[in-house]
């Protein structure tokens, strides 16, 4: 009989392949890359535990045309343990009875043990059906912030990517010196909002052990916050860096002309591209401060421009550094079966990075 089971190592090989044919939009069989990734993330992470757990969709030949990829995290509520559980690479057989597959997968997964099912990328059609099945919208946690480094260059990027055709192309070849001129000026005029100076603060190589002490002090005022080990941090920051999705990560801690430590940032980067900002800490006095040495440091590698998720607590500062917002693509929606649970989320008194969720979970070079 067709239905829902859990998803089991077989499983890979027809997963991967249906993922690679539906979500990569590729032909032939999957990379054996993918094969691992799957592995790695759903079967060998360190959050596993029984009752929380990825599901495929058989049908009646037994052949998997649906795949609910779940990772189990873990996060403090005011201070309580609570057990979050992302969804990700969420997928079904456009050929098979993709509506009900699709409701039983979502099914299975919210009856799962853990006490908020989440999903921080979710597409228009994701939305639709998640909220029919009794998700929430989280709209702060559903925008970005965006600040340009070489305004021009940021700006022919947007068009770029809105308008994929030789003749942007060639246009852009053309008129590239004179938006390096101008991003030139725009640097180093005195009056421009994005002029970049030497920050007076120091950065270093940023640590598992530094991370991990800095999550455990500096942002203590949200009432949700990531609760990490030494050791889950670790296979954490190896995942991301390893797959290089954006461009390499700098790892960051940021300590003022006194050498205390007063935040940290995690971005990738890619020369000539927009940085996509991972995390991003800091004591609320020294907000700005690490700010600006974000944006000298990315500036210095190169990038255009920086994007992050919305951090509801650094908004008031983001403005003020000519940040603007925007959202783009992905939807953050969640579930609880204790509603009171997600009013941290919806109110944007949680902790809640781009490293805390699944977003930084994709795969990345290693399919290139």
């Amino acid at each position: 009989m067709p239905g829902v089971r859990p998803f089991v190592t077989g499983d890979i090989p027809a997963v991967a392949d249906l993922v690679w044919r539906v979500l990569h939009e590729k032909t032939g069989t999957a990379p054996l890359a993918l094969h691992a990734y799957f592995d790695e993330l759903f079967l060998h992470n360190p959050w596993i535990e029984e009752g929380m757990q990825s599901y495929v969709y058989e049908d009646a030949q037994r052949r998997p045309i649906g795949f609910f990829g779940m990772v189990p995290r873990r996060m403090c509520l005011q201070g309580k343990p609570v057990r979050l559980a992302f969804g990700s690479n969420f997928v079904v057989d456009p050929g098979s009875r993709a509506s009900i597959a699709a409701i039983q997968l979502v099914k299975a997964f919210i009856n799962g043990k853990q006490d908020i099912s989440i999903t921080d990328s979710a597409n228009e059609n994701s939305r639709k059906m998640l909220r029919s099945m009794g998700f929430q919208v989280v709209p702060i946690y559903s925008l970005l912030w965006a600040r340009p480094l070489r305004p021009t260059r940021y700006a022919w990027h947007g068009v770029a990517r809105l308008k994929k055709s030789k003749v942007v192309a060639t246009i852009g070849s053309i008129v590239g010196p004179l938006c390096s001129v101008a991003d030139a000026l725009a640097s180093r005029l005195a009056q421009s909002p994005l002029r970049q100076t030497q920050p007076s603060t120091k950065g270093e190589e940023l640590s598992p052990a530094a991370l991990l002490t800095c999550l455990r002090t500096i942002p203590s005022r949200q009432l949700l916050l990531p609760d990490y080990d030494e050791d889950t941090l670790r296979w954490m920051l190896d995942f991301v860096t390893k797959r290089n999705a954006f461009g390499h990560v700098r790892r960051i801690l940021v300590r003022d002309d006194s050498t205390k430590i007063i935040g940290w940032f995690l971005y990738y980067a890619a020369l000539g591209q927009v940085g996509e900002v991972i995390q991003l800490g800091a004591e609320s006095s020294s907000i700005g401060k690490v700010l600006d040495h974000l944006f000298y440091d990315a500036w210095k590698h190169g990038l255009i421009g920086l994007h992050g998720r919305m951090e509801p607590q650094f908004m008031q500062e983001l403005t003020m550094k000519s940040c603007f917002f925007l959202r783009n693509g992905s939807w953050t929606l969640a579930h609880s079966r204790t509603p009171e649970m997600l009013a941290p989320l919806q109110g944007g008194n949680a902790y809640f990075s781009r490293m805390d969720g699944e977003w930084c979970l994709r795969p990345g070079t290693e399919l290139s």
